[in-house]
């Protein structure tokens, strides 16, 4: 087994014996390590791990995608038990990426490209620029290669049968289908097995452990709205159900146009996750009538949200004022045109580095 070392902007690449006698040395030192793909490694070096931590100067982080090596290390048999910590990195903050990108882009544009690149990975592939339309056409070309690659190593250790399994309900939930029962339907018959609503309400669930899918509860109800947590994986399945893109030759222009249909519900998701983390409020979804967001802090709303990646129309106006009146909070309404109404807080686009520069600006129209 060979490792790749980096240290002092230095790389070179050891045997395993060099890499096992050099971490022996570093964890009496006060160092921090880190340890990418840890599970590659012999199941020996966790025994190690556990052995040395009475000595242990260092801070170590373990960096793992295997959703089945996470699992058996956190198992009750595992020597790492109580040692370790798990910490799920997820998606960047909406804030934090919107923030960078408002440097070198207009509002309308940093939003598009932010929906995207929450995702880290595709920066190592794609050039951020205000060619939308170029974007969108790399980024379609790097994730029909890379999102099975990612997906298989996540649950590469779990087998042929159970990750099938995964990617059908992935499948479904980027079909618009949001609930156990409705993904359930959806793939029944799919996978040569009967799949029961329970039954994928447990794969469901760990989808969501996982940080693949985000659990959104629906309000007033003991149930949960389930969508793919990032664009670029919830893209690649849209596309491959839409299409079969990964079965067959789709030319790239043809592949552009269905991937626009996907970018206002993107654009309308990252908004309303952007106003609940600058609230610190709670997100909820109400089926019925299509709210895009309510927000909740102490399980009281404190406003509801409609998306427009557009202009906003008196429709739109009149039926978010409505909502707002049954729920007794106030209506937020996000568009390219600015609304005069009473109790309605209107936001653009060109609101944003204001409101990301001083929060408190939104707090205290709702306040």
């Amino acid at each position: 087994m060979e490792v790749f070392s980096f240290k002092n902007s230095m790389i070179e690449q050891i045997s395993y014996p060099v890499f096992f006698d050099r971490i022996k040395r570093e964890m009496t030192e006060k160092l921090t390590i880190v340890i990418d793909e840890f599970q590659r490694l012999p199941e020996d070096f966790l025994d190690f791990l556990h052995a040395v931590k009475p000595i242990a100067k260092a801070k170590m982080m373990l960096i793992s995608s295997s959703l089945y090596f996470v699992e058996k290390i956190l198992g009750t048999k595992s020597p790492l038990l109580g040692i370790v910590t798990p910490f799920e990195v997820g998606l960047i903050k909406c804030r934090d990426v919107l923030s960078t990108l408002l440097k070198d882009f207009d509002a309308k544009t940093a939003l598009v490209l932010a929906t995207f690149i929450r995702d880290p990975f595709i920066m190592e592939s794609v050039i951020l620029t205000s060619n939308l339309e170029k974007f969108l056409t790399d980024t379609i070309t790097v994730i029909k290669n890379v999102v099975p690659a990612l997906i298989g190593e996540i649950f590469g250790e779990e087998g042929k049968k159970l990750t099938a399994r995964y990617e059908a309900i992935m499948k479904a939930i980027a079909a618009g289908n949001h609930t156990p029962g409705e993904v359930a339907s959806y793939i029944s018959g799919q996978l040569g097995e009967p799949l029961k609503s329970q039954d994928v309400k447990k794969y469901m669930r760990n989808l969501s452990k996982m940080g693949i899918c985000k659990r959104i509860k629906i309000y007033q109800k003991k149930k949960y709205f389930y969508q793919i947590e990032s664009p670029l994986i919830d893209l690649h399945y849209y596309l491959d159900v839409k299409m079969g893109y990964t079965e067959m030759y789709i030319p790239l222009n043809v592949l552009l146009e269905e991937a626009k249909k996907r970018i206002p519900l993107y654009y309308q998701e990252f908004i309303v996750n952007l106003f609940a983390e600058i609230l610190n409020a709670r997100i909820e979804k109400r089926l019925k009538d299509e709210i895009d967001g309510i927000y909740l802090i102490d399980r009281k709303p404190i406003a509801i949200i409609e998306v427009k990646m557009g202009k906003i129309s008196r429709e739109d106006v009149k039926k978010i004022i409505e909502k707002a009146r049954e729920l007794n909070t106030r209506p937020i309404i996000f568009g390219d045109n600015r609304i005069s109404e009473d109790n309605v807080i209107s936001i653009t686009p060109n609101d944003l580095p204001t409101i990301l520069r001083n929060p408190n600006t939104l707090k205290k129209k709702l306040y």
